[in-house]
């Protein structure tokens, strides 16, 4: 299976290494969850936003980037993101951005707290 990846953090973090950024870490967990799958992520399909709150939606590069990405049709089955509330913090914007992603066929798999024991269906 093909999966991307997306990380926010709302909070800049320039003044910290990258191993140490929150981002960091969701692209890696993430990246480790989809090697224990035997699935491939590609580089192009790690979608990032950091420093930017997720109660904005027009402005969050990656965010549009991967919402863009599911037309005509998504290049990847699967979303690994810690949790839901990564994609987005005002609830009426984030339902509709997860209805997109359904809709488009991407399966959902917020990782955190689960990752070893939920499978797919």
């Amino acid at each position: 299976m093909i999966a991307a990846i997306y990380a926010r953090k709302s909070t800049d973090q320039s003044d910290v290494a990258d191993e140490q950024k929150s981002v960091a870490r969701q692209i890696d967990h993430a990246r480790q969850y989809a090697k224990k799958k035997g699935w491939t992520v590609a580089d192009a399909h790690v979608y990032v936003d950091d420093g930017i709150s997720g109660g904005e939606f027009l402005r969050r590069p990656g965010f549009i980037r991967l919402m863009t990405s599911l037309k005509p049709k998504p290049p990847f089955q699967a979303l690994i993101m810690s949790e839901e509330s990564r994609l987005g913090r005002e609830a009426i914007e984030t339902a509709f951005a997860l209805k997109q992603l359904i809709t488009a066929g991407v399966l959902l798999l917020p990782h955190r707290h689960r990752a070893d024991t939920r499978q797919p269906d």
